[in-house]
This record gives C-alpha cells, sequence and structure tokens, in this order.
C-alpha cells in the first residue's frame, strides 16, 4: 500500500487509539520532532521555575519538611529535569521523550506525595491538592497515552497516601479524592480531543500534499507532452518555435552571434521502403539519441524539426563553432554504424547537416537563418551527403554581407 493511499484508509476507518499503522506513526513522530522538543524544552524549563516556587506553599502547609522540600524540589527535580532536556536534545528519540515527560510528571508528584507523607503538619493532606496542579501542567504538553498511565500512578499514589494518612472517609480525604479524579478526567479528555484534533489535520496536511503533488506532476507531463516529440523523447517543433523566438531575442539584445543545425538523415525513404516503417522509428529514436548525446552544451535544444530531419539551436555560438560541432555530429552518427543497406552514400547511417550562424539585427527574422540553414543542408546534399556544410561557405550568409 503506498503513502497516499494508506493515509486515505487511516482517514477513512478512523484512529480511536490515538495510533497510525506503523509507517505512518514513525513519520508522524519524526515530522513532529522538531516542534515538540521545542515545546517541552521550554515547559521543561517552566516546570523547573514554577516546581521551584512551589516551596512558598510547602512554607505554608508542611512547615515541618521545608528543607526536604527545597532539596528534592531544587536540589533533584531541577537537575535531573534539565539534564532530561539537554540529553534529548543531543539524541533525535521522539518516542522516549513523550515518555520521558509523563516521567517528569510522576517525578514532580512523587516529590509532593513523599514530603505529604513525611509530614505531620496538619494541612499535610491538604498539600496533596499539589497533584492536581502536576496533572494539569503535563496534561497540556503530553501525549495522552503516556499521560494516562502517568494520571493512573498519580491518582495510586494519591489513594495509598489517604489511606496512610487515615482519612478516607474524611471530608477532606473524600474531597481531595474527589478533585483529583474530576482533575484527572477533564484533563485527559482535553488532551485526547487535541491530539485526535493534531493527528487528523496532520493526516489531511499529508492527503493534500500528495494531492498537489500528483497535480504538479500530472501539469509539468502535460507540459512536457505539449512540447515533446512522442518518438524520439526530443524537444517537438512547437517547443524549437518557442526557443528559437527567445534565444532570437536575447542575442539581439546582447549582440551575440546565434547558431543553427538543421540536420537530415541521408536516404531515410529508401530505408523505410527497404526495413518497414517501425525498423524506421527505431532509426530515428537512434539517430535521435546519438545527437542528445553528442550535443551536451547546456543552453543548446535538440528538436525534431520533422520526419528524418532535426534542428539544434545553439545560443552564443559563432559558426566556426558551429561548424565543428556538426562535424563531430556527423562523425558520431557514422560510428554508431546503423546498418543502411539501401544507402548509395555509406553502408551504414549517415547524415547532411547545415549550418548557419549569425547577429540578430533590429528588422531581421529568426526566418532568414533558417533558411540559410536550410540553403547549406540542401548543399551538403548536392555535395554527396555524409558532411556538415556552413552557410558562409556557399555564399549566402548574411553576417558577411553586412560586414
Amino acid at each position: 500500500m503506498d503513502r497516499s493511499t494508506l493515509v486515505a484508509d487511516t482517514l477513512g476507518r478512523g484512529f480511536a487509539r490515538l495510533t497510525f499503522p506503523a509507517p505512518l506513526e514513525e513519520q508522524f513522530l519524526q515530522d513532529g520532532a522538531a516542534q515538540r522538543l521545542l515545546l517541552i524544552q521550554i515547559a521543561g524549563v517552566g516546570s523547573v521555575v514554577f516546581f521551584a516556587g512551589v516551596v512558598l506553599a510547602d512554607l505554608f502547609m508542611i512547615p515541618d519538611r521545608v528543607g526536604l522540600a527545597i532539596a528534592l524540589r531544587a536540589g533533584v527535580y531541577g537537575p535531573l529535569c534539565l539534564a532530561g532536556l539537554w540529553f534529548f536534545s543531543r539524541f533525535s528519540l521522539p518516542r522516549m521523550v513523550e515518555w520521558a515527560v509523563a516521567g517528569g510528571g510522576l517525578m514532580a508528584a512523587g516529590i509532593s506525595l513523599f514530603l505529604s507523607l513525611n509530614s505531620q503538619a496538619p494541612q499535610a493532606l491538604a498539600h496533596l491538592v499539589i497533584l492536581n496542579v502536576v496533572v494539569i501542567y503535563a496534561t497540556m504538553i503530553g501525549r495522552f497515552w503516556p499521560m494516562l498511565v502517568m494520571c493512573l500512578l498519580i491518582a495510586s499514589g494519591h489513594g495509598y497516601a489517604v489511606i496512610a494518612k487515615g482519612d478516607v472517609f474524611s471530608g477532606l480525604g473524600m474531597a481531595t479524592t474527589l478533585l483529583l479524579l474530576s482533575t484527572i478526567v477533564f484533563t485527559l479528555y482535553g488532551n485526547y480531543t487535541l491530539e485526535h484534533s493534531d493527528r487528523k489535520v496532520y493526516l489531511l496536511d499529508l492527503q493534500e500534499n500528495a494531492l498537489q503533488f500528483e497535480l504538479t506532476e500530472a501539469n509539468e507531463a502535460l507540459a512536457r507532452s505539449v512540447r515533446t516529440d512522442p518518438l524520439t523523447g526530443l524537444a517537438n517543433r512547437r517547443h524549437f518555435d518557442d526557443f528559437m523566438t527567445q534565444v532570437w531575442a536575447h542575442s539581439q539584445a546582447q549582440h551575440t552571434s546565434m547558431a543553427l543545425m538543421l540536420i537530415d538523415i541521408d536516404h531515410f525513404k529508401r530505408y523505410n521502403d527497404q526495413r518497414g516503417h517501425p525498423a524506421g522509428d527505431r532509426c530515428l529514436c537512434d539517430v535521435s539519441h546519438v545527437l542528445a548525446g553528442t550535443l551536451r552544451k547546456s543552453g543548446d535544444l535538440v528538436a525534431r524539426w520533422g520526419g528524418e530531419e532535426f534542428a539544434v539551436v545553439m545560443g552564443n555560438a559563432s559558426l566556426d563553432m558551429a561548424r565543428s560541432t556538426a562535424e563531430r555530429v556527423v562523425e558520431a552518427v557514422r560510428s554508431a554504424a546503423l546498418p543502411h543497406g539501401a544507402s548509395s552514400t555509406a553502408p551504414v547511417v549517415t547524415v547532411s547537416i547545415g549550418v548557419a550562424a549569425m547577429t540578430p539585427w533590429p528588422g531581421v527574422s529568426p526566418q532568414t537563418l533558417i533558411q540559410q540553414a536550410d540553403a547549406a543542408l540542401y548543399r551538403a546534399k548536392a555535395l554527396g551527403r555524409n558532411q556538415a556544410v556552413a552557410a558562409e561557405e556557399e555564399g549566402g550568409a548574411l553576417n558577411r554581407a553586412r560586414a
């Protein structure tokens, strides 16, 4: 099952237990790890400060254990909590850090329980109300399942303390018990609701991102299909025309030379007549691969001009550069050694190339360069094919006329 299907299936089935299928659960924890760690770090430091301030409550409620309270709250809880925050900032353990929050809450509750049990002050039992603060603070931060375990253990500890104090049925004992149980129920309900909402939003975001990605890919594929020749994979005539116009305008603005090559497969009709059109299509593909592999300059465009003809637009290129590249293409196609028994030029597939280059001038259109390259191609065929001929060589270059 791919990720998109898994997300949709999870949204459809629901996640009442606040757990995704294993791959999604792992991704959920990893994606939210940084944000969760920052929240826990801020809350952890805040709990150290707040818990140290609880000594004021200890002073009024269990004055006989104030010294011990200071030692436990400032000397044990604070350093251990800060050490835990440092540890989790160094090691990425998103699942463990959630249980560490519950561990911190249990440590804070355990200290308060210990102080209450060891105090002989009249308000020792009332001191247990601090457990409510611990529950509220921790459940605002932690995930549901660690918080559920923490709350059950705190409730058990509270029950033991009430029994140990012998105040199970006293008004104060009943009041602190009901208050704690009410706090646990309401805070866990809120915690569950918030986490369920967070998880649903996360899945919806994943689904939206997946749909957006698929839409982008579909648009890109459509754009490629509109501008790509389906047989050879090269740019099509439409793409060529647009690219030619862009390079022409850029060269005109920068006063730089550009070049064009028109390439024709020699005796291709004979190849088709002898081998059939499927073989002819394979030949076109093979030649296009040779062209794409030989013409590696970034900014050049190789396009299928039509039929067995190809075109290459070269930006910022002189006639000499284009002629040298064209000769390299002729040699590369010949060296590919594609058999052509019907050719009167060579026993293998060959190409003829017409090359032209010019600096675009105002009032001159790209069609002028195309006509020069086409005339040079005609000349290459007339001279025996399997060669490259530049427009300047056959006396038609507008560059030379302007010079």
